[in-house]
């Protein structure tokens, strides 16, 4: 069966034969003619090409319970609470038959035309059908804004439509419209998401596009993954490197307070870097306070830790020591450490001593913003990756022409997202580089050896195994 547009002269063939229609829209310039028969189509208006998708073709073939339907309409209604609803129009050529194919926001269903006779509709806002009940749930008024192929409506009426629910299927419904005044009732099934749009010829080009689109996924991380790698080291290219200096010092007085003057070192370098001590401290008297003062010996500029106490230790006199002296500047410098014996005076004599057995690492830099990135895009790109193969989203990858990272990046603002993202990373990157109000920090913790001697060549450092593990 063949219809020329009066219009633009677009011949439409369709497999099946159609009558008993009351116009045609034509699929090229989007006219709409008033007839019942192909000699009498009448132009009437154009209609405007929606944003909205619809998934099925004319003349296309749908396969339904091992039945073979060619669309032979396609409509748009929206309601008067601004939702949006296809519908479709499948016609078997052999036994006449009629399916009826619609969807929505929140909805897929089928649906088959039934005779009123077989139906009663209570005052009640109950109706019964081949021994169920259906309950009323919704009423909505609705008007067609697009259509093409043959319609059975005047497209310029607006329509009522009723939703009866099964009462105890509710994937089952009768729907009730009423047009040009008449009522007609059809019965539907809601059915799965993917099952329905699987009918149509668009959802091979969607699963075609969805697998290109996970590719392109992957090869946006690794290049996410190798920019913000760059960046990091680019930003902290002259921290990275690390300069180490040992010491093991042991100071002997006989005065309840003193301050001793560690040996002098050289922080090497052109900007300001972390400056990591960790060893252990030793003391025969106690309770003995210790603070450490860092002096910069050309300034005399002098950063001081906060106090902490040797506490009497009935294993061993040791005390394990890691202090943060945040960003320091390169120069030359010594380790002061400061002690007082709090049962003595400050001149009282005493045999002190103290030991200081420390590593000081100058530079380096924590990975842990750098990973905590890494984990953030590959996590974000997975989420938007989930998100694109959702059907609600389905329509995103059916309308692309090619499928590339510039596409991709427009899916729901996700290269506005990652421009942000990324944009965070330099900004808290370059914010901990140049901060100069970190506090220097001080931690102790208690150590012991293997023998339980207080033997001072085997003490165990908890920051590296608490259960014992490393030997100092």
């Amino acid at each position: 069966m063949e219809v020329a547009c009066n219009d633009c002269g677009h011949v439409h063939k369709f497999i099946v034969d159609v009558s008993n229609f009351s116009g045609f829209v034509c699929v090229n310039c989007h006219s709409y003619f008033k007839g019942t028969t192909l000699a009498t189509l009448t132009f009437v208006k154009k209609f405007d090409v929606p944003k909205i998708l619809q998934w099925a073709k004319l003349n296309e073939s749908i396969q339904f319970k091992r039945m073979n339907y060619r669309i032979i309409t396609k409509i748009l209604r929206r309601t008067t609470t601004g939702a949006y609803g296809n519908e479709y129009v499948g016609l078997n050529n052999g036994s006449k038959n009629t399916i009826y194919l619609a969807d929505g926001v929140d909805y897929t269903s089928v649906l088959y035309a039934i005779s009123k006779k077989k139906l009663i509709v209570t005052p009640d806002n109950f109706c019964k059908f081949e021994r169920g009940n259906y309950e009323l749930e919704y009423t909505d008024r609705q008007h067609v804004i697009y259509a093409e192929g043959f319609v059975f409506e005047d497209l310029d009426a607006e329509s009522t439509v009723k939703t009866y629910i099964r009462t105890i299927d509710e994937d089952r419904f009768i729907s009730e419209e009423f047009i040009d005044d008449d009522i007609e009732y059809y019965q539907g099934s809601y059915i799965d998401e993917k099952a329905y749009f699987s009918l149509f010829d668009f959802f091979k080009d969607y699963k075609s596009k969805s697998d290109l689109v996970g590719g392109k996924f992957k090869k946006l991380g690794v290049i996410l993954v190798l920019l913000i790698a760059s960046i990091f080291l680019a930003l902290n290219f002259k921290q990275i490197g690390s300069d180490v200096y040992t010491f093991d010092e042991t100071f002997k007085v006989k005065k309840a307070r003193n301050e001793f003057i560690g040996t002098s070192f050289e922080l090497k370098g052109e900007v300001s870097k972390t400056l990591l001590l960790e060893g252990i401290s030793e003391a025969k008297n106690y309770p003995l306070f210790l603070e450490i003062k860092l002096v910069n010996e050309k300034t005399n500029a002098v950063i001081q830790t906060s106090s902490f106490v040797h506490e009497d230790n009935d294993i061993n006199y040791a005390r394990g020591l890691t202090v943060d002296f945040c960003r320091i500047e390169p120069g030359i410098y010594h380790l002061v450490f400061v002690t007082s014996l709090s049962n003595a005076s400050r001149d009282m004599e005493f045999d002190v001593e103290l030991s200081e057995d420390y590593k000081l690492t100058y530079g380096g830099t924590s990975y842990f913003i750098l990973i905590s990135f890494l984990v953030g895009i590959i996590i974000l790109l997975w989420v938007y990756r989930y998100w694109s193969l959702e059907l609600k989203n389905k329509d995103f990858l059916v309308r692309l022409d090619r499928v590339n990272l510039i596409n991709v990046l427009k899916f729901k603002g996700l290269g506005l997202v990652l421009i942000v993202f990324v944009a965070a990373f330099i900004a808290i990157t370059v914010l901990i580089n140049s901060s100069t109000s970190c506090k220097t920090t001080i931690s102790t913790n208690t150590l012991e050896d293997h023998t339980y001697t207080g033997s001072r060549g085997h003490y165990y450092r908890s920051y590296y195994n608490e259960d014992g593990s490393g030997h100092k």
